[in-house]
Formats: structure tokens, sequence, C-alpha cells
């Protein structure tokens, strides 16, 4: 047992270890995960809010600045029919200084130009290409009035009006400051940069399938909404930097416990060591000469006894038997040799002027004393 702790003590803990950090793993990511798609969610919405809420702010300002433009075509409208002679280039140059404009295109009812404001673009076709082909309503009706944001720059304004004096149509252009201003404040990316935290990123992006997703070790949400569409992206650092921490506190609390154990344990370990190998030695010592007598004993009857080989239980019994011979046979031997001493150094008592018979009668004291004397002896 002990060979087994010491050898799979420390394996044990630490599978015990990783065990507990895999059971733990799985549903703490999980919860991380969900956390932080949840907090991706709500940015996204407020993304969202805020920019509806700028395009309502941008829409005002637009269809202002198109009423503005409309009204300033109803005029140059209203100088062709009086004044043919403002159909030339200077003249229309200069009206355009005048009323904050751009360019002036004249066309017929084709939708060819035959007058505008740049010289070079006298003949072109602009009836017949994709982004004016909303013209050719005006060409035909006198009374039209027609206004377009351009598709590529929202901040190019165009108001289209038909004339009254031949059939055609009059196209005013404009680059507005004051939409371009209002759309840059009213930008996703610009209304959206302080909207994200910590180590979160908004920004716009192609059309895609919504959702989450990962790409580039980041947990990213996209969405499309009213022609806009956005991703958000985090870290998967920041995804699961509590499950990490939390992981990581939980194993160093672990490797400190087995740690601590393994070093009560050796320490309990050396000390019933010594104490065990004290007594071993303090056996070992009163076992040899006892065991190194038996042998002698149990050769010296086997030789004077071979036929006790056969029988254990009886050569055992006489070699308990002889055992006690030879102890009561030697305290005998010393019980007379102490006696033999005792006489030897005992005084002698001289008797004159006395018969022998009186010896005799004194014979039993005589006996009587030396008994009293190996009395004491033993």
């Amino acid at each position: 047992m002990v060979r087994f702790m010491r050898k799979w003590l420390v394996p044990l803990l630490a599978v015990l270890m990783l065990i507990g950090v895999a059971i733990a793993f799985v549903p703490f990511s999980r919860q991380m995960e969900t956390r932080a798609k949840t907090e991706l969610t709500l940015v996204m919405d407020r993304a969202f809010a805020r920019i509806a809420a700028g395009d309502h702010l941008v829409d005002p300002m637009v269809e202002a600045e198109k009423e503005s433009l409309l009204s300033k075509a109803v005029a140059v409208s209203r100088f062709l029919t009086h004044d043919d002679s403002l159909l030339a280039s200077d003249a229309l140059t200069a009206l355009c200084e005048q009323l904050s404009i751009d360019q002036i295109d004249v066309a017929d009812a084709d939708g060819t130009l035959i007058a505008s404001s740049s010289a070079a673009n006298v003949g072109t076709a602009l009836g017949t290409q994709e982004a004016f082909t909303w013209t050719m309503a005006a060409a035909e009706d006198a009374t039209a009035a027609l206004t377009q944001q351009d598709a590529t720059d929202p901040s190019v304004l165009y108001a289209c009006v038909g004339r009254s004096d031949i059939e055609g149509f009059i196209l005013l252009t404009r680059d507005d400051a004051h939409v371009e201003s209002i759309l840059m404040l009213s930008n996703a990316d610009t209304i959206t940069s302080d909207l994200p935290y910590g180590g979160d990123v908004l920004f716009t992006a192609e059309k895609g399938d919504d959702g989450f997703f990962y790409e580039s070790n980041n947990l990213c949400l996209r969405r499309t909404q009213d022609g806009v569409t956005l991703i958000a992206a985090r870290p998967t650092c920041e995804v699961f930097a509590v499950r990490n921490a939390a992981l990581l506190a939980f194993a160093a609390a672990l490797a400190c416990i087995m740690i601590c154990g393994v070093a009560a344990y050796l320490i309990n370990l050396e000390v019933v060591s010594t104490s065990d190998d004290d007594d071993r030695e303090e056996m070992r010592e009163t076992r040899e000469p006892r065991e190194e007598q038996t042998l002698l004993e149990d050769e010296l009857i086997l030789e004077a006894l071979p036929e006790e080989r056969e029988n254990p239980r009886r050569r055992s019994q006489k070699k308990r038997k002889r055992f006690v011979e030879e102890a009561e046979e030697t305290a005998e031997a010393e019980v007379e040799q102490q006696h033999e001493q005792a006489l030897e150094h005992a005084p002698r008592q001289v008797v004159r002027g006395k018969k022998k018979a009186h010896a005799a009668k004194d014979e039993p004291q005589l006996l009587n004393d030396e008994d009293a004397f190996e009395k004491i002896v033993d």
C-alpha cells in the first residue's frame, strides 16, 4: 500500500484535477458564450436604433434641399421661355453662379442635350443613360417636377422640370454641402463609433448571412437592416476571460492542496519509517543470539536423534523437555557450587574436653545451620 501511494498519489491527484477542470469547462464555456452573444445583440440593437434616429434627421434636410433645387429649376425654365439667348454655355454658367448650382442641362424630347453649362456635354443622349431614364417623364409633360438623389453619392441632388415653350426638359445638378455634412454625421460608422466598449468592434460590411460566427479568433454577429449591414465582433479571449481566470484559480488551488497533501504524507511516512527501523533493529539484536542457540540445539538433537526428523511435533516436544531438564540441572549445579563455596569459607569450631557422644548430638544442629545457610543463599 505504501509503495502504491508513493508511486501513484501524485498522478491520481493530477488526474482528479484534470477531470474536475474538464467537467467545469464545458458548461462554463457555454455560459460565457451565451453572455457574450447577448451583449453583442444589445450592441447591434443600439447601433441600428441610432442609425434609424440619424435617418430621421437626414430625411428632412434632404427634402428641404430638393425643394430648394426644384424651385430654382422652375425659375430657369421661365428664364429660358422668355429669352432663348440664355441657352449659350456662358449664359448658363453665369446663371449657375447666381443660383449656386453646379450644372444646368437642357434636353429635347428625345433626351439629347441641346445646351449645357458644360459645353463638353452638349449632344449627349442623357435620356438613354440608366442613371437618368427617370428624366424622360418630364420630356413629355411640361408640368412635371421631379427630384432625385444620386445612387452612388447621396449628397448630389437632381431637379428636373418640363419646358412649356417646346418639348424637352431642364435638369439641374447640385452637390449640396449641407446634405453632405448631415450625411457624414448620420453615417453608420460615425454614429456607432463610440458605441462599442471594452474590446468590442462594430463596423459596416457587405451583405451576408445574418447570425453568429467565429472568425480570426473573434466571436462575430452580422445583421442587415434598412440596407445597412453591420458586424459586431469581440475577441475570443475577452469572451472567455472570466472562465479562464476561474479555471486558473481553481487549478492553482488544487495544485497547492496537492503539494501540501504530498508533503504531509511524506513527513508522516518518514517518521513512521524511522520508528519501524528502530524497532526492527532492536528485535534483530535480541533474536540473533536466540536463533543461533536454537539452531545449535536443533543440530545437536538432529545429529543425536535422526529419527526425529520425520516427526516435527515429537521433535519439538523433546526439545522443550530437554531444555527444561538442562535448565533444572544448571540451577542445581549452581546451588551446589554456591553451597560448597559457603562451606569452604565458613569458620571452623574446635571442641575441647568433650566426648564424641556429644558430637553426635550436635550433628542435627549443624545440619540445621547448614539448611538455614542454604536458605539464605537461595
